[in-house]
């Protein structure tokens, strides 16, 4: 099956990450981590934007909120904030202020409004992140150590599996998960691809139940079955694409986002969507992203 894939935003991002669509302002929003924006397009008037975020501030995910803005996971911790206020990101919380040279990394919300996150060594690859679940009232509550580089919080439409991956260990994982408690159990491997070139990052769950994850360092995107067999392979223009989501009026486009950083510059030449924001048509939708409640 062959899909159109376009680039709707050529920002080059050096780390483009997390992207999600907004119903309210009909916008798909993402950060760029490195360079440390928070940005948006708008499909309808084909127009970007992006706000840099305060200086030092490494922002690793973002959630809308319920009240409106965002929720901001950063390396000195959690912040509110609403571009459309004059106002700097309001802290929240800080469950890692204790490890200064960890930040945190990939988050999603639940359907209940919780905000899972994990952490990791930001300059070095080392299994001292931990995941964390963020709760309405800003209390944190750490669920397992050991991870490396936290990414794919997704889960299933029944709301009975998360799913889970650390990228350097290239390891997506299932649980078992209870949407009243917002308690995970029955940690097992989901998909493992170890000797694969890829590795997997971000991923979004559609409507029929598949996870869609991004193979960074592959250029793969790849549609994994309920059960983790692999149902569908793309291959992209950029080598390292990073977090997919479903976006539009109609949650049926499927928007990417990639990254740059530590591409030799021969190489950036023959790549000139590397970092861009890609878009795609893969004949299922998406589900609407939950908010943080809090």
């Amino acid at each position: 099956m062959e899909t159109n894939i376009e680039c709707v935003v050529g920002g080059a991002d050096i780390l483009g990450e997390v992207p999600l669509w907004c119903a309210r302002t009909r916008r798909l929003w993402w950060i760029d981590v490195r360079r440390s924006a928070l940005q948006s397009y708008d499909p309808s008037a084909r127009r970007h934007e992006a706000r840099r975020m305060p200086e030092g501030m490494l922002v690793g995910s973002i959630a809308l909120r319920e009240a409106g803005g965002f929720l901001l996971a950063t390396n000195t911790g959690l912040y509110r904030y609403d571009p459309a206020q004059p106002r700097p990101p309001e802290f929240l919380a800080n469950p890692e202020a204790d490890k200064p040279d960890n930040r945190l990394n990939d988050g999603k919300c639940d359907r209940r409004g919780r905000f899972w996150v994990g952490s990791m060594r930001d300059a070095q690859r080392l299994p001292e992140g931990t995941l964390y679940r963020f709760d309405p009232d800003h209390s944190c509550h750490p669920q397992f150590g050991g991870i490396v580089v936290p990414n794919s919080i997704a889960w299933s439409p029944d709301d009975r599996t998360m799913y889970f991956a650390d990228t350097h260990r290239q390891v997506i994982w299932a649980f078992d998960f209870d949407l009243d408690d917002g308690a995970i159990s029955n940690r097992r491997v989901f998909k493992d691809w170890t000797g694969h070139h890829g590795r997997p990052d971000g991923s979004t769950v559609d409507r029929e139940g598949y996870l869609w994850n991004c193979m960074v360092a592959s250029g793969e995107l790849v549609r994994l079955a309920p059960d983790g067999s692999v149902d569908r392979v793309i291959a992209l223009p950029v080598t390292n694409p990073t977090c997919p989501a479903f976006g539009g009026e109609n949650l049926d486009t499927l928007y990417i986002t990639s990254h740059s950083q530590r591409i030799p510059p021969e190489r950036l030449a023959a790549e000139p969507w590397a970092g861009a924001l890609l878009a795609l048509d893969v004949g299922v939708r998406g589900l609407p992203e939950p908010r943080f409640a809090g």
